[in-house]
């Protein structure tokens, strides 16, 4: 079926004609996450979260893409998750080799684009005929940098559902379109503007992702009570404009809370028992919240799940009910525990609401996560130790201290550039041309160095973990042999990571 009445950006026509499109033939589809090792570097000695023991998360975003073309092609699909499954690039080859793929497409991060570049390479090279297009949040920054590679025969930008379903059965058909949202062919170039594709109508159209493409049972959590537990993603899109955080966003769209109940009974009948939900705005609208909270409680699954939250959604009625309904951590980025910090990066919090958040999670009987971050702009080497007592004060049950990388496509980034701050675009130089173990060379340094903020980010950890307190309620909290396993090997990981750097912090 011809689109090429089809206009750029005109999403909802678009996925109604590739939902009905046909294929001439049945293809062979490979989706690929690709290994993290040779990954962007980290700056801290800490826990590895992807490291065996700690827990590997499902890659749910080829999920989706798999289950859609599952639901509307009869292409034989296979899906990789190289981090999961413990493969190096050249197991990869290998897998993709014996398949024959017809098509392949690649998850791409920017934290992980060399071992996502060199699986593509190397799979070009072993199937010189097979389509090769990369997705993924990469792409959101650096579309035509990876379309001028010369081994990429196409680019999806955006939402991958639809137009990855388009490509393949363009490729089945033998046709070159250049007019679907979001999907650039080698032949054609990248189309000048922005043009990427996001779902506009119901993500209910999306069908649940099926997670039987992947052992299910290779997903798990330090924090989880269970051997295994899985995600899940019920909105897309943030109404928050962090300087942190990627700048092109989307309009928030979320499912029906009918479609997460109905998600959450398909999760319990495989028998898992632990979901972490990964959306930023899960709690934004507290109408469909509690819709799904009284949906799940009148289901009475034997499921606990995990959010994220914003402190200033903190609300106790709230909390009270999502505990009924099976909620037992929640996640918050509280990022400082200065104000003027919080304030120039545009968290749009209070450190008093940030407080009371911690207060009303724990009053609730959930467990509680805070996430910290040092390096931010105008941030001094004082409101970092400050951080570091705040952290202390609200004593939740877990606690991260991160310094942070200014990724490009966030303003921190672009105003770091224009200011001098960081004098060249590295990211683009990466994105060009990849190396292994890349380590960014500049940070945000106007205040403290890369090695103070290391040294405090370790220090936090120190002061955090290590407090006998701590430790008792923790040996306390524990229920089962394998989570006693599990901790302690965190507890190890990130003893080691720590002590190889010397304190430096004093009051």
């Amino acid at each position: 079926m011809q689109i090429s009445g089809v206009l750029k950006g005109n999403y909802g026509e678009a996925q109604d004609i590739a939902c009905q499109d046909t294929a001439n033939r049945s293809l062979r589809v490979l989706l690929i996450q690709p290994p993290t090792a040779g990954g962007v570097t980290s700056f801290l000695h800490q826990v590895d979260e992807t490291s065996e023991g700690i827990g590997y998360k499902p890659p749910l975003g080829i999920l989706y893409v798999a289950t859609t073309l599952k639901k509307y092609t009869n292409h034989e699909i296979k899906v990789i998750d190289a981090v999961a499954q413990q493969l190096q690039v050249d197991d990869v080859i290998r897998e993709a080799s014996a398949f024959q793929p017809d098509v392949v497409g690649i998850s791409a991060w920017t934290d992980f684009w060399y071992p996502a570049y060199t699986v593509g390479e190397k799979i070009k090279q072993a199937l010189p005929h097979t389509h090769l297009t990369y997705g993924g949040p990469h792409l959101g920054i650096f579309p035509k940098e990876t379309l001028g590679i010369p081994f990429v025969d196409s680019v999806i930008v955006g939402d991958g559902e639809i137009p990855f379903l388009r490509l393949c059965n363009l490729v089945a058909n033998g046709e070159t379109d250049d007019k679907f949202p979001g999907l650039h062919l080698k032949k054609h170039g990248l189309r000048e503007g922005p043009d990427t594709y996001y779902i506009q109508k119901e993500l209910d159209d999306l069908p649940i992702p099926d997670r039987t493409f992947l052992p299910i049972k290779l997903y798990g959590s330090v924090l989880g009570k269970n051997s295994y537990n899985t995600t899940m993603i019920t909105s897309r899109g943030c109404p928050y404009k962090c300087t942190f955080c990627k700048l092109n966003f989307q309009k928030t769209l979320c499912q029906s809370a009918e479609r997460v109940v109905e998600e959450f009974k398909k999760i319990s009948e495989l028998g898992i028992r632990e979901v972490e939900i990964y959306d930023d705005t899960f709690t934004w609208s507290k109408e469909r919240l509690k819709d799904i909270c009284r949906g799940l409680i009148d289901a009475d699954l034997p499921v606990q799940w995990a959010v994220r939250d914003r402190v200033s959604s903190a609300d106790s009625e709230l909390y009270e009910l999502m505990y009924r309904a099976g909620c037992r951590r929640i996640h918050l980025g509280i990022e400082s525990g200065v104000q003027h910090v919080l304030d120039r990066m545009r968290k749009q919090i209070k450190v008093e609401q940030a407080q009371q958040a911690v207060k009303l999670a724990k009053n609730a009987g959930m467990t509680v996560l805070t996430y910290f971050m040092f390096g931010n702009l105008d941030e001094t080497l004082d409101d970092m130790r400050r951080t570091i007592d705040f952290a202390l004060e609200l004593d939740a049950d877990y606690a991260t201290f991160s310094v942070t990388i200014p990724y490009a496509g966030t303003e921190m980034y672009e105003e770091a550039l224009s200011t001098g701050l960081i004098p060249d675009d590295y990211w683009k130089e990466y994105a060009l041309s990849p190396a292994p173990n890349f380590r960014p060379p500049k940070l945000i340094e106007n205040h403290v160095n890369i090695d103070q903020m290391i040294e405090l980010s370790n220090e936090g950890i120190r002061q955090f973990y290590f407090r006998p307190r701590y430790i008792f309620r923790q040996a306390k909290s524990l229920r089962n042999i394998a989570e006693f396993f599990r901790k302690g090997r965190m507890g190890l990981q990130l003893l080691a990571g720590v002590l190889r750097t010397p304190s430096v912090y004093t009051k």
